[in-house]
């Protein structure tokens, strides 16, 4: 809505604050493999991301500058080479301080159903807000040699979202483009659900999930993108306009086990009691509950939408790699 009164009005173009170089130079890593003409790009989109997007701080949260340009950044990431200058029907972005966790049946991996506790670094809701863990947020935007990315994540599915359905296939712009892209994706989505991918365990959930860690690798680990699913890592080219595995030096490889893994805080969000069913929402308690603390009637800002695509957080994400 700020963003759409700002342009009804032709308000005057958002600026970029020399004081954000130094903070996206130093905490996010990707800032500083970029072009000179992508860095020229990415400041106007960085600069509009964060003026116009409408910020809200969960309990706790301290919602300064450096936390929103370091999050503006990763979303514009996915915009750089795109004809397009920002998400549309985002109403806001609400950052926790640490992971959600979800207790109550819920979506796993390969279409099952499970009851065990889930931990959440982020959501994305159609024209609704984008939620997200600002420790799994600092830890993409420092680390991506681990291969994940709330942020990548959750606007991967918000450019799904823009044809009006969320199914893994973004807007192509011709029906060649959206076989081929059937084509690539459909035997690659069943190789990661038979468990012989490149990707996480989490790709198999659905189509659309599949899309939004395909997305995480594409930026973050490339290399091993082009060497496992090659026809994938050329659609996801075509269609971010990017090259990431020519933006960045081939890596050395990287053992990942349980000390880069990351862990759950002690004031991490719990959720209880709750089910994950169609049109269901539920509630965020305080960050440290008691028992006397429920589910219904808390005097709460914001509503999470069941529906809504969840990123499990990292924690999580470990076991299943």
């Amino acid at each position: 809505m700020l963003s759409t009164l700002r342009r009804w009005f032709g308000a005057t173009p958002a600026l970029f604050d020399d004081r954000w170089e130094p903070v996206l130079e130093r905490d996010f890593a990707h800032w500083n493999a970029l072009t000179a003409s992508e860095l020229e790009r990415m400041r106007m989109l960085v600069a509009r991301f964060f003026h116009e997007t409408d910020w809200e701080a969960a309990r706790g949260m301290d919602l300064t500058e450096d936390v929103r340009v370091i999050i503006a950044a990763q979303a514009c990431i996915l915009l750089l080479g795109l004809e397009i200058d920002e998400y549309f029907d985002v109403s806001s972005i609400i950052v926790h301080r640490s992971t959600v966790t979800l207790n109550g049946t819920h979506r796993a991996a390969a279409g099952t159903v499970s009851d065990a506790p889930q931990h959440l670094a982020g959501q994305a809701t159609p024209k609704g807000p984008v939620v997200l863990s600002w420790s799994a947020v600092r830890r993409g935007a420092r680390a991506p040699q681990q291969g994940q990315n709330v942020v990548y994540h959750e606007f991967a599915h918000r450019l799904d979202m823009l044809d009006g359905i969320t199914d893994g296939t973004p807007p192509l712009g011709s029906e060649s483009a959206t076989r081929r892209w059937s084509d690539v994706f459909t035997p690659a989505f069943e190789r990661v659900s038979a468990g012989d991918s490149v990707l996480r365990a989490y790709a198999a959930t659905n189509t659309a999930e599949f899309f939004a860690v395909a997305t995480e690798v594409f930026f973050n680990r490339p290399h091993d993108l082009v060497m496992h699913e090659p026809d994938l890592y050329e659609q996801l080219r075509t269609f971010y306009r990017q090259d990431p595995a020519r933006r960045f030096p081939h890596p050395a490889p990287v053992r990942c086990d349980t000390t880069c893994a990351s862990r759950i805080s002690p004031d991490a969000i719990t959720i209880s009691n709750v089910a994950q069913h169609p049109g269901q929402e539920f509630v965020p308690v305080d960050d440290r509950p008691t028992e006397s603390t429920r589910v219904g009637g808390l005097d709460v800002p914001v509503l999470f939408h069941i529906l809504g695509h969840l990123v499990p957080s990292e924690e999580a994400l470990s076991k299943s790699t």
